[in-house]
């Protein structure tokens, strides 16, 4: 897979900014990202907790506007790695994960939910979100639309499973789930989404996925992240999945002409990161698809790819 274009967003890495939920009004040229800013890599076994910027760019990816818009009042809680779907109607739902903590203080993440106003983008804070717990523990929750979602659970079962439900109302309902395989090289240790699918008909969707395996690296075992490519069908309730067999970003698209990282890793003796989140098709470029790619845990590519060749093979 060719990339197009690819560019730091934010090339001033005092600050880790990293995970962006992207989206874009229909006839409107900003590019709206909310996602983690982050001052310093945490503790070991600890999440990499800090808060949520909302950021507003212009076509040529300069920030416009920025803003504060979510922080931890104390230390039992962090949201993080919004994925979001602007909804027909000019509602944003956002999926993110809050981090919880147990009675011994252990961190613990459940799948939430936020719907935000279109008009209400730059209010002091994000409104109200609805922890789902009804599923137990997990993470990587994705809108499918308004009312469906789907998350992987944090058991050993749902390392290469995704579970499916909806939402009507408060009440979250299970439609099943779908398997990934496991015999991919790029994701042998686990899978999940990364950004929200794009649907290419009422029933068919190209997903834009992440893997993870285990390599090591000198004397370090790193957990090495790869971005890959599936087609999501839905019949009713019932959905499946098919996954192009080899990546299309790995963290070696992003290291310079004598093999050294383009940028530093916020953990180096833990992963090689290449995720994301938020992905958009931009108003002008109808044939592209522009993925927000976290690299490194410490900053975030705009990355161009095409639609034709990530649907090549899947439809």
């Amino acid at each position: 897979m060719k990339i197009k274009n690819f560019r730091n967003i934010f090339p001033d890495m005092n600050l880790a900014r990293y995970n962006l939920a992207a989206w874009q009004q229909p006839g409107k040229d900003s590019v709206f990202l909310i996602g983690r800013q982050v001052a310093e890599a945490a503790l070991p076994g600890e999440p990499d907790t800090g808060v949520l910027m909302l950021y507003e760019f212009d076509q040529q990816s300069h920030v416009l506007n920025q803003r504060l818009i979510w922080k931890p009042v104390f230390d039992g809680i962090s949201l993080e790695d919004p994925r979001a779907l602007y909804l027909p109607a000019g509602e944003l739902v956002i999926g993110l994960t809050a981090v919880l903590r147990d009675r011994r203080g252990s961190p613990i993440p459940f799948p939430a939910i936020i719907k935000i106003d279109p008009r209400n983008y730059w209010q002091p804070e994000l409104p109200p979100f609805l922890i789902i717990s009804t599923f137990g523990p997990g993470k990587n929750i994705t809108p499918l639309d308004e009312y469906n979602f789907l998350f992987r659970p944090g058991t050993d079962e749902y390392r290469h499973k995704l579970l499916v439900f909806a939402l009507h109302g408060q009440i979250p309902e299970k439609l099943g789930d779908f398997d990934f395989p496991t015999d991919l090289p790029w994701a042998q240790l686990r899978m999940g989404t990364a950004i929200p699918p794009i649907w290419v008909n009422d029933h068919e969707a190209l997903l834009i996925i992440h893997g993870i395996t285990i390599k090591k690296v000198c004397e370090f075992d790193l957990y090495i992240y790869s971005i890959g490519r599936a087609k999501l069908t839905r019949d009713f309730n019932r959905f499946t999945v098919t996954v192009a067999p080899e990546p299309i970003i790995t963290p070696d698209d992003f290291t310079a002409e004598d093999g050294s990282p383009l940028v530093p890793e916020l953990h180096p003796d833990l992963r090689r990161v290449v995720y994301a989140c938020g992905g958009i098709i931009k108003q002008n470029q109808k044939d592209t698809l522009t993925i927000y790619v976290n690299v490194g845990d410490r900053t975030t590519f705009e990355v161009d790819l095409s639609l034709d060749e990530l649907k090549q093979g899947l439809f």
